[in-house]
């Protein structure tokens, strides 16, 4: 065990790499409790992820046992930004050692990092609820900016379709997929760009088409083309003739055979206030119904209450409220 600075005692939390316990048995419980929550993770994530913390291409801490307590941090870091998990195993005593795992997080950072977002997650919902409740209470005295994020849910069913949404006239849908990541991405990330949920996206342009990359070849489950539209603006040509101009789309991702994950929906900033986002989510939920789908998943930040606004109209219902701990170097006290 290691000391914490500023603690009395020592720390309960080692490096992944250092720890000789099962640490795929961790990652398999983490795997279990976010594929519970509805998240996205295949069945070989376990053991790639042992294998990247093994080449140091993953960092990792484990929270060390004590009784049914138990926990695990994982980061993932590139070009100066890092995304993580932390997870707790046990009762909701544990989330002292949540806290503690959140702390050496921050403590070990790789040097040179500009950001880090982790998101949070319990075996148990009491735990995760008790943990929730502590760390929006500790406020300024952390490390890290809380950023409250909704999950919601909507039951889909072949014999009580979503409702169509009509596009306003002058646009129209195309398949998202056939356009590319590029294209994709030059909507995206300028309609992300300045709002609540602009950090859960990208930080550059480049980025951002990297993401999109990712997610249009199956990183998070296989894209649904029928279930992925895109709205295109016709505009005339120099000839005369219909030219179409990206506006919207979304993209969405089966999760497994019953649940679909919407996970993106952008418009851009001066086409809103038009229907055209109702028209691109109801786009989507009728394709899902069309393939098999008996519900759909999506994620928000709390603070877009314009977007939880359009999902609830078109029948979403929150099913919880999660957590994601940024820090950031301009900022941190630490």
């Amino acid at each position: 065990m290691t000391e914490t600075p500023g603690k009395s005692g020592p720390s309960r939390v080692v490096p992944a790499r250092a720890y000789r316990g099962d640490l795929l048995e961790l990652l398999v419980d983490m795997r279990r409790a976010l594929k519970a929550r509805g998240e996205s993770l295949p069945p070989s994530w376990p053991e790639e992820s042992l294998e990247e913390v093994r080449a140091g291409r993953l960092l990792g801490w484990v929270l060390l046992p004590n009784g049914e307590e138990q926990g695990l941090a994982i980061l993932a870091v590139r070009n100066g930004r890092a995304f993580g998990q932390v997870h707790l195993e046990g009762p909701p005593e544990g989330r002292k050692g949540g806290m503690e795992l959140l702390e050496a997080v921050v403590r070990e950072r790789p040097s040179g990092l500009r950001r880090m977002d982790l998101a949070l997650s319990c075996a148990l919902s009491e735990t995760e609820e008790a943990w929730g409740k502590e760390i929006d209470a500790a406020g300024p005295s952390l490390a890290y900016l809380v950023v409250r994020r909704r999950a919601m849910v909507r039951a889909l069913s072949s014999d009580a379709p979503p409702p169509s949404v009509d596009l306003p006239r002058d646009f129209r849908f195309v398949p998202a997929l056939a356009l590319g990541a590029g294209l994709l991405a030059s909507v995206d990330f300028p309609a992300f760009a300045g709002g609540p949920d602009a950090a859960m996206v990208a930080e550059t342009p480049e980025d951002n088409e990297r993401l999109l990359r990712g997610l249009m070849a199956g990183d998070l489950g296989a894209p649904l083309r029928e279930a992925s539209p895109a709205v295109l603006m016709e505009e005339p040509d120099s000839e005369g003739g219909p030219r179409g101009h990206l506006v919207a789309f979304a993209l969405c991702l089966e999760e497994n055979p019953h649940s679909a994950l919407v996970a993106d929906i952008a418009v851009l900033p001066r086409f809103r206030g038009r229907g055209i986002g109702s028209a691109l989510l109801a786009r989507s939920l009728r394709g899902l119904v069309a393939l098999g789908f008996t519900e759909a998943r999506l994620w928000v930040t709390e603070a877009n209450q314009e977007a939880i606004r359009i999902y609830e109209r078109a029948g979403f219902t929150t099913e919880r409220v999660g957590r994601v701990l940024r820090w950031t170097a301009a900022v941190s006290p630490s």
